[in-house]
């Protein structure tokens, strides 16, 4: 994610999209909660969450499977983030050994929090890639065609949701 203090125009327009679809709100949606546990369930994963990646941090709009100080605080810094490469990329972001990826083997979420393997997909409304649907696991795993599939299903479900909850 770009440096704070050097933010473009397009991270700007980015940001006034999540403050437009209400991404930023501390209310619970039951409808993203349902998608994060249909994609821990479908993968057999113990984690799915709805991130949103504001400018110095994921914000977890919707999550199954949390626990300890994260779940606490709904979020970690954006530079411990996966989720910032799929926002960043626009693309599907594939982590299956995390431990051994150049990536994000020195984030703390691996080193501390003990991620194994990551799959997130965008979340774009407008152009913009808001955040991601994703899950996660303790232990490297090959992801399947079928697995990146189902995912991409459940994010373009809640991409829709939050674009019809904000109209309304």
């Amino acid at each position: 994610m770009p440096d704070p203090t050097e933010i473009t125009d397009a991270e700007r327009e980015r940001l006034r999209k999540i403050a437009e679809l209400e991404l930023n709100s501390a209310d619970v949606d039951e409808v993203l909660q349902e998608l994060t546990r249909k994609a821990s369930r479908a993968l057999e994963l113990p984690i799915a969450l709805v991130s949103i990646i504001l400018d110095g941090a994921q914000y977890f709009a919707a999550a199954q499977g949390l626990g300890g100080w994260i779940e606490e605080a709904r979020g970690t810094p954006v530079e411990w983030s996966f989720c910032q490469y799929a926002v960043r990329d626009h693309e599907t972001f594939v982590v299956e050994d995390a431990a051994n990826d150049e990536r994000v083997k020195e984030s703390p979420l691996v080193t501390q929090d003990g991620i194994g393997c990551y799959l997130g997909v965008p979340l774009v409304s407008d152009g913009h890639a808001v955040g991601t649907l994703c899950v996660i696991g303790p232990s490297p795993r090959v992801f399947s065609d079928e697995d990146r599939e189902v995912v991409t299903r459940l994010a373009k479900s809640a991409i829709e949701h939050i674009e019809n909850r904000a109209k309304s």
